[in-house]
């Protein structure tokens, strides 16, 4: 009998010697290796303590990837959702041809980050497409080299994301929306409620689980962001759109491995900090709601 009740458990034996060795290891060694001083420099590895914490802070160059980081994060959540929220209320109601535009409107976030970075540079030359369309439309004035621009290089890659998966967000509210009760809409009509009422009152506070997970995952991917930035810039002109990945790359060139593993480990802590803090909030109105 005890042998019957212990048999599924060891089927899990695979599973966790998989995480252990993928995810486990690897971490606790980032860890570690951020307390020495590894290099391409040193035939040794040699245990300093916090020394490389202290050179991140006193550099200060970190604290300005950081900034960059939040500053991009904060857009995309906020625009990401946004859109997402439009769409899909638009898409859950009788449009022609909606499941196609769902089809459109997905599509991008299937693509590869590096190739939406690399169409995008196009679009953002100096003689390209955008610049030309607002040419076409008597907006010359307002036509610049849109990664070439520190002032709004950073902003131009925000747009790009967002484009990117605002169709994962929308996607994930046309589910919410789809599960919310026939009968709590057809209540609404019938008090006389319209359609700006019925999505304050009725269907956005039955989104609070969509919104939950739509914000948690586009927060956690903006602050991880690498490959469009990486694509589009690559941390430039000058350190204008660096970004914590970028600057963790740039550590990992140059042989500061563990620098870089360092910086890799407090973006851990921001993106732990901030998920959870945001997680929080969420969760608890949720419950208000």
């Amino acid at each position: 009998m005890h042998i019957k009740k212990m048999y599924p458990l060891w089927l899990l034996l695979p599973v966790l010697a998989v995480y252990g060795a993928l995810y486990i290891y690897p971490t606790l060694s980032g860890f570690y290796y951020s307390l020495t001083d590894w290099n391409i420099y040193k035939e040794s590895i040699r245990f300093v303590g916090l020394q490389q914490y202290r050179d991140l802070l006193a550099a200060g160059d970190l604290v300005n990837a950081v900034r960059h980081t939040l500053v991009y994060a904060a857009i995309v959540t906020v625009f990401q959702n946004g859109l997402g929220l439009g769409l899909a209320l638009i898409l859950t109601t009788r449009v022609p041809g909606r499941n196609a535009f769902r089809t459109v409107f997905f599509l991008p976030c299937v693509l590869s980050t590096l190739v939406i970075g690399y169409v995008f540079s196009a679009i953002y030359r100096p003689e390209g497409i955008l610049n030309e369309l607002l040419r076409f439309f008597g907006l010359g004035f307002a036509t610049t080299d849109w990664l070439g621009n520190a002032d709004v290089a950073l902003y131009a890659i925000s747009v790009a994301n967002v484009w990117q998966y605002a169709g994962f967000a929308m996607a994930i509210y046309i589910a919410g929306i789809l599960v919310i009760p026939k009968e709590l809409i057809e209540a609404s009509i019938i008090d006389g409620s319209g359609y700006l009422k019925r999505v304050r009152y009725v269907i956005f506070p039955l989104l609070a689980p969509s919104f939950t997970i739509n914000v948690i995952l586009s927060l956690i991917g903006s602050l991880k962001v690498f490959e469009i930035v990486f694509a589009l810039t690559s941390g430039g002109p000058g350190d204008a759109t660096e970004v914590v990945n970028t600057y963790i790359f740039d550590r990992f060139s140059d042989g500061l491995y563990a620098y870089g593993t360092a910086a890799n480990v407090c973006l851990f802590l921001v993106i732990a900090v901030i998920s959870f803090y945001a997680l929080h909030l969420l969760r608890r109105r949720e419950v208000q709601l």
